[in-house]
């Protein structure tokens, strides 16, 4: 598994969504929820430009 690899970015995006999953489940809905979300998208859209740079 290298870096610029496709098994590192699946098992990422994997654990993503995992937590995308968790906080939708488990927390209320409302501001902490929505900026959660906000953060889980924004460091999936870091990986992918990271994975997009090192090809």
């Amino acid at each position: 598994m290298t870096p610029a690899g496709n098994g590192r970015l699946v098992i990422s995006l994997t654990v993503f969504v995992l937590l995308a999953v968790l906080v939708w489940r488990t927390m209320e809905p409302g501001r902490f929820q929505q900026l959660t979300w906000l953060l889980i998208g924004f460091f999936a859209f870091r990986t992918l430009l990271t994975w997009l740079r090192s090809r």
